[in-house]
């Protein structure tokens, strides 16, 4: 197994690439933000690729590499980092589902508390040698609405309604009857969520020309002053939309954990207008919603329970719907 190399992007703890190393593996590691062309060449003679890293890699990678075994998403929502081929193939399709569920839901809750209560807004006044002292909202007893309610959406409902008593309404794209026996209020409509809600929390995955724009002017338009948080990909909110709500002041606020371009370039060269509105309306990290030490580890356990499987002609744990091969 000494040839067989792994090249893998993004994080990845030494403690799970030194056992992979003692299996005989060789890896390579690359950059989080590398993109494709840089990914592919890095891939000439691999043999897996554990994709950790922020970039999207499409189906035309898979045919550049047709020899290529494994390849292991480092995610739940895969289709956000890579565009699986249309048919099993030759290379084995993995992820990790649901391994950061915890950690995105804990940071979406924690942007929705510094949306509401100001809490960089008044730490960037202090900075610029103001001293802020105003009343903000509440999370006790507000509304949050929370768009897909998956396993990241759920614990996000859990955690709030559980700290302060938030009412939850949500909304899910398909029906899922497991959900009636929870606690929350399911709306029948994307608006409706929006309009009943003080804080709307987006956890769908992107799927290019299904929830890409699928947040627009009109969904923000019925949020009024409240806040966006958005742990999903960027572009599942209009950007457009987005940059017009803030310049009027229609929107309280929003938070992205990614940007619609990476890395986000400076403020005066973004294309899209957005960063101005950084950090009195608009907060913007780098993809942290799901790295926390534990969930990394998690993922990274699961990446090489799918690598080795693979390697010994075992059965996949955590093969890619409808690529099980």
């Amino acid at each position: 197994m000494a040839d067989r190399k792994i090249v893998v992007t993004g994080a990845f703890p030494d403690a799970t690439a030194d056992r992979l190393r003692q299996r005989g593996f060789a890896l390579a590691r690359l950059p989080g933000d590398a993109d494709e062309e840089a990914v592919s060449v890095e891939l000439d003679g691999a043999w897996g690729l554990v994709h950790g890293g922020t970039s999207f890699l499409t189906a035309k990678l898979w045919e550049r590499h047709p020899d290529l075994a494994a390849v292991c998403v480092m995610a739940t929502g895969y289709r956000s980092f890579i565009e699986p081929p249309a048919a099993p193939g030759a290379t084995r399709f993995t992820y990790t589902p649901h391994a950061n569920a915890s950690a995105v839901a804990e940071f979406a809750l924690a942007q929705a508390l510094d949306l509401v209560r100001g809490v960089t807004r008044g730490a960037a006044g202090t900075a610029r040698g103001e001293w802020i002292e105003e009343a903000t909202g509440s999370l006790t007893g507000a509304t949050l609405g929370v768009v897909g309610m998956g396993h990241v959406g759920q614990r996000l409902a859990a955690m709030a309604h559980a700290a302060f008593g938030t009412r939850v309404v949500y909304w899910n794209r398909s029906d899922r009857p497991e959900l009636a026996a929870l606690p929350h209020e399911r709306k029948a409509t994307l608006i409706e969520v929006f309009a009943s809600s003080d804080v709307v929390s987006l956890h769908v995955d992107l799927v290019p020309g299904v929830t890409e724009g699928l947040i627009g002017a009109e969904h923000l338009d019925a949020l009024g002053r409240g806040f966006l948080v958005n742990t999903a990909r960027a572009t599942v909110v209009d950007p457009e939309a987005l940059r017009a709500a803030l310049a009027a002041g229609r929107l309280g606020g929003a938070a992205i954990d990614g940007y619609y371009r990476e890395p986000a370039p400076a403020p005066d060269d973004d294309p899209f207008g957005l960063l101005a509105f950084v950090p009195d309306r608009l907060l913007v990290t780098g993809h942290n919603a799901y790295h926390t030490h534990q969930a990394l580890r998690t993922m990274a356990e699961m990446a090489e329970a799918n690598l080795t499987a693979v390697a010994d002609g075992e059965p996949v744990p955590y093969a890619v719907p409808g690529l099980e091969g």
